[in-house]
């Protein structure tokens, strides 16, 4: 571990073994590969849980530099993130040249730079659209350093949040276009009061040291102004990302002159802001093969080895990619009834 690391953990150790809770951070770190199950029921075995958080730590300062970065990550997930917040200055620079992950494929750059901005995890049960995510990150390659919107829009369930972080999931795409970062915003339906503090939040996000502002801003307007000014002096050449956008009015908060990728059901939300505009359409069913595929993962077994009666079930449940559990339980009845 990078001294630099190890000293920003050492000197606020205290602050952390006080409130930590061990269990979803090991899982976390677990699930990463950075901590083994041994290790955990060690943690496990201390008596009281600021015992357990040290016990952690300590394991923590043994290891390397990703092993810091995956802590870092389980704090912001499991909201820690004043935790977190005292251990950003520490976090060792990445460089392309970093080992991916075993499992994801993911650099921990990547990793990182996603986790900080809100991006979500990949679904439990998830199949690759290779197509679609190399078409969204052609338009975003378009917006490496200039202002624009790509839009990814399509029925409801076909996927589009998905794709939207599998686009920015890409080192290269990240170093090269969006190296301030990313930030996703989730909009869905609001009004005008639901949109405020949308804003309030994402510039709160955007201003943790408060170095622009202590107070947050009181209307749509300000909160707007407030966003341009960050974006353009704390955050540039970063990507915003709004997803599940349903009206125009409210995408004309963020017309700011940024780069934005957002998805919608409806392509004409971008019919009222400026800039050049990328389009990127999903269509509402994965097909035969994919269905297949989740279905193959979701039950652990090869495609080639389900029996006939899986392309029925696939035909009937039209299933999608967001594999909502909904889904998940209708598939996993009929299998059983098959």
């Amino acid at each position: 571990m990078d001294a630099k690391a190890r000293n920003c953990l050492l000197q606020h150790r205290e602050a952390l073994e006080k409130d930590i809770k061990t269990s979803y951070i090991m899982d976390h770190m677990i699930s990463d590969g950075f901590l083994t199950i041994s290790e955990e029921e060690k943690v496990r075995n201390e008596p009281t849980q600021q015992q357990r958080a040290a016990m952690l730590i300590k394991m923590i300062l043994k290891k390397d530099n990703d092993s810091y970065i995956s802590f870092y990550n389980a704090l912001l997930h499991e909201g820690y993130k004043d935790l977190a917040a005292l251990l950003h200055d520490g976090i060792p620079v990445v460089s392309s040249s970093s080992g991916k992950d075993s499992v994801s494929g993911i650099t921990s750059y990547v990793r990182t730079v996603l986790c900080e901005g809100g991006v979500p995890q990949r679904p439990v049960v998830f199949v690759t659209r290779k197509k679609l995510v190399n078409a969204i990150q052609q338009k975003l390659s378009k917006l490496k350093g200039e202002p624009g919107w790509v839009t990814i829009h399509g029925m409801a369930g076909c996927g589009k949040s998905v794709l939207a972080a599998e686009a920015v999931r890409d080192h290269s795409l990240l170093e090269d276009c969006f190296p301030g970062g990313v930030h996703w915003v989730s909009v869905g339906k609001q009004d005008k009061s639901g949109l405020l503090m949308k804003l309030q939040n994402l510039c709160t996000r955007l201003d943790q040291d408060e170095s622009f502002s202590q107070r947050l801003p009181l209307n749509i307007e300000e909160a707007k102004d407030r966003l341009r000014i960050l974006m353009l002096r704390k955050h540039p050449r970063s990507l915003l990302i709004l997803d599940d956008v349903w009206d125009s009015w409210v995408l004309k908060a963020f017309d700011n002159q940024c780069q934005i990728l957002l998805t919608t059901r409806d392509k004409s939300v971008t019919d009222s802001v400026m800039g050049p505009k990328y389009v990127v359409p999903v269509e509402s069913s994965l097909g035969k093969e994919k269905g297949l595929e989740i279905l193959s993962l979701f039950v652990n077994m090869k495609k080639a080895d389900l029996p006939e009666q899986a392309h029925s079930i696939i035909k009937e449940c039209k299933v999608v990619e967001r594999c909502h559990w909904g889904i998940l339980t209708d598939l996993l009845h009929k299998w059983n009834q098959s």
